[in-house]
């Protein structure tokens, strides 16, 4: 495995490619930013990041479903050793890999089929990474890194497990990650996996999971999780999945 310092683009080149995004369809639909990328601005190194560029050449972009996202998200987390979630949180990062290591994943995964004004719209949601939610949700390859980092925090131990809960499904994803703010509240990502685990059939379907956030973030909205015992919390997130099952046995 070779690796080199992770790099990233001057603020100035970043705003370039971002008012360029319609003059560069023909790069972003068949063609690349190699010849781009041997500018100024283009590879400023951090020493504190490597990168396994192979790695990231290994990401299917073609497979659009939960298992392709956590076989990707592992590779991107893995690819990336040293990352920080302060740096995971720079679009200059992650506008850099978007258009150069990452570029062939990201096409596949998000512009094919897209032309002109849709090639456009799609670019700047998934080519960039624009704010919070644009860096954690839709840009092509950080949202991968932090469905790992997010995992990783709601299960230390079992990272991966945990990961592929929260992905089983996009709205499951969408439920876990935004409804709770999970980076944020460690020991309440951990409690919401470990109720994943003991109840299962929370994440059958979409609206039993969807239930049982709602239930979560009404009787929780208030609770410091970070001062309750595992236990409290457990009893809590018990409570929560009971009336997730009332509510489903009622609307069958």
């Amino acid at each position: 495995m070779a690796t080199e310092p992770l790099k990233f683009l001057s603020e100035a080149r970043l705003l370039e490619l971002r008012a360029q995004v319609t003059a560069n369809r023909d790069r972003y639909s068949s063609g690349d930013f190699l010849d781009l990328e041997r500018e100024n601005g283009w590879a400023i190194e951090t020493a504190s990041v490597e990168i396994d560029s192979d790695a990231l050449a290994a990401l299917d972009g073609t497979a659009r479903t939960a298992e392709a996202d956590i076989t990707n998200s592992l590779l991107v987390y893995n690819a990336l050793k040293g990352m920080t979630p302060a740096l995971a949180r720079e679009e200059r990062v992650w506008t850099r890999l978007t258009h150069v290591e990452g570029f062939a994943y990201s096409r596949a995964r998000w512009l094919t089929g897209k032309s002109e004004e849709q090639l456009d719209v799609a670019v700047r949601l998934h080519m960039f990474a624009s704010g919070r939610t644009g860096i954690r949700d839709d840009n092509a390859l950080s949202r991968l890194w932090w469905n790992m980092h997010i995992a990783s925090i709601a299960d230390p131990h079992d990272p991966e497990d945990a990961l592929r809960l929260i992905l089983k499904t996009a709205d499951i994803r969408s439920n876990f990650v935004e409804r709770i703010g999970t980076a944020a509240r460690r020991p309440l990502a951990q409690a919401v996996i470990r109720a994943m685990r003991i109840y299962p059939w929370i994440t059958a379907t979409e609206r039993t999971f969807r239930d049982f956030m709602i239930a979560l973030n009404r009787d929780g909205g208030g609770v410091l999780f970070e001062a309750l015992s595992s236990t409290e919390a457990d009893s809590l997130l018990a409570n929560c999945a009971e009336k997730a099952r009332v509510l489903q046995s009622q609307a069958a």
